[in-house]
């Protein structure tokens, strides 16, 4: 069997590829679970500087799988409320890497990236309020901060998707690429930040971003979801 996620240590950097290109990498329970898992081994191992994350194929992340709201609700131990606040709770550098289409988590995740290289076509969209649902991953406080209310509104109330260059343009994606060179690039600004003083980096990522209101809102939203696929009753009109 394929697996769905690899990991790889190259140097300081610790490298991590969804790896689900048929499904568009769509995210299921396991694949929240491994992600889990390992972001929450590299935020203690001394041999990780920064942690690199992209898709295979011809987009990053399509989001939840929506044939895995089967598994909801999600309580605090289970694999989506685990991953959110593992991804939350890293105080290394992240680097994305985006082309292609990021959807839903695979959108509201890179509010938690430290760098992102993003190819100019690429597609970020957060359709929530069309599937009747909260945004997650912190993603209800974070985006605001990020790009501004009005865009924040433009994407979550809206649905509307924005391209890498809006993104660039709005201050959320680092830096621009080509598509031939978008991952070179990232693994490089990866081993730069790999570099710098992890206790530094650490108090200055908490200074940006409190744990403690971002912990809560990813609980909040939680809340919401399992509220609103409760009230739904029947998973499967999901998929």
């Amino acid at each position: 069997m394929t697996q769905t996620i690899l990991e790889q240590q190259d140097g300081d950097v610790l490298r991590i590829l969804i790896n689900r290109p048929h499904k568009r990498n769509a995210l299921d329970m396991d694949m929240f679970e491994r992600l889990a898992g390992i972001l929450l081994r590299a935020a203690h191992a001394p041999d990780v500087g920064a942690v690199l994350l992209a898709g295979q194929g011809g987009g990053f992340c399509a989001g939840h799988d929506l044939q895995a709201f089967a598994a909801w609700p999600q309580c605090p131990e289970d694999p989506v409320p685990r991953f959110l606040h593992a991804l939350a709770a890293l105080q290394k550098p992240l680097v994305a890497v985006v082309h292609g289409w990021a959807v839903g988590i695979g959108a509201t995740l890179l509010l938690h990236a430290d760098w992102i290289v993003s190819t100019a076509d690429a597609r970020i969209h957060m359709p929530f309020v069309d599937l009747a649902i909260a945004p997650e991953a912190g993603s209800s406080l974070l985006l605001a901060q990020c790009i501004g209310s009005a865009r924040a509104k433009r994407m979550l109330l809206a649905g509307q998707p924005i391209s890498g260059q809006d993104a660039f343009d709005w201050g959320w994606v680092t830096e621009l690429e080509a598509p031939d060179r978008v991952m070179e690039t990232a693994a490089e600004r990866a081993v730069m930040l790999a570099a710098k003083s992890s206790a530094a980096y650490g108090r200055i990522k908490q200074w940006l971003a409190p744990q403690y209101a971002v912990r809560q809102r990813i609980d909040e939203e939680i809340d919401a979801i399992n509220a609103a696929l409760a009230k739904r009753g029947k998973i499967h009109q999901w998929g």
